[in-house]
């Protein structure tokens, strides 16, 4: 009895030590990583295009404050709220939540765009999880926040909420309405499958998805829900610029709170 006492503890104190040099090379060691300090640039305003090594060409950067309540609730809706866990945290819960409840972390978010050189699945997401832990300790939710509203792919050739909002709608990412808003942060899903030129009708069954998750998450109100699933889709000249919903994808039941 006692040899099997001893054998448990001895288990218990390698699992232990593991676990705590696990913890310290995810924190620490940042051999291989991006360079994540680069992605200063994203949180000053610049009018000036910005070469991204993995996406591409930016032609605008806003400051938090310029992205616009309706899009900042938008895209905490459809990719994940300002709030959301940390890197860990949301790890931890997708392997014990079902899939609809699970919300990833900002971190991850952003550190999936930072990670563009083809490797394998495991190494990829390795790589993920220790670039979204530096991330979390370098920058803080809001500014993570501001860079994913930045960097993320909206339509081909067309990154950042202030492009997006350009292209679409010749209007500035802070004067969007809730449709609109909803509208471009369902585009991040599938840009091309949800394009409102090409795919209008799954683009507006996404827009509603995108509205009853802000309702959910009491960012709007059960009235500006209804209205602004009940919109049109009203593109820019360049563009469709009129699109009536569907009753199919228009009869979306407005979600509880």
């Amino acid at each position: 009895m006692r040899l099997f006492v001893k054998i448990c503890a001895a288990l218990l104190v390698l699992v232990v030590l593991f676990a705590v040099g696990l913890m310290a090379w995810l924190r620490f060691d940042t051999s291989g990583l991006p360079n994540i300090e680069a992605l200063q640039q994203y949180l000053q305003p610049n009018t000036s295009p910005i070469t991204d090594p993995c996406i591409g060409i930016i032609p605008a950067v806003l400051p938090y404050e310029g992205i616009g309540a309706n899009m900042s609730a938008a895209l905490g809706a459809a990719e994940a709220p300002e709030d959301s866990p940390g890197a860990l945290t949301a790890t931890f819960r997708s392997f014990n939540r079902p899939r609809e409840a699970y919300h990833p972390a900002l971190s991850m978010l952003v550190a999936r765009t930072l990670i563009c050189t083809p490797s394998k699945p495991l190494n990829h997401s390795v790589s993920e999880l220790r670039t979204a832990i530096q991330l979390e300790r370098r920058y803080s939710k809001r500014d993570l926040f501001t860079i994913l509203a930045n960097r993320s792919i909206f339509a081909d050739g067309v990154v950042g909420v202030e492009a997006v909002s350009q292209h679409f709608f010749r209007k500035h990412a802070s004067e969007l309405s809730i449709d609109e808003a909803a509208l471009l942060a369902g585009l991040i899903k599938s840009p091309r499958r949800l394009s409102p030129i090409t795919h209008p009708d799954r683009a507006i069954v996404r827009r509603n998805e995108v509205i009853d998750a802000m309702l959910r998450n009491g960012t709007i109100s059960e009235s500006d829900a209804m209205n602004a699933k009940a919109a049109p889709l009203r593109l820019a000249d360049s563009h469709r610029s009129s699109y009536e919903p569907s009753r199919s994808s228009a009869a979306f039941s407005i979600a509880a709170r």
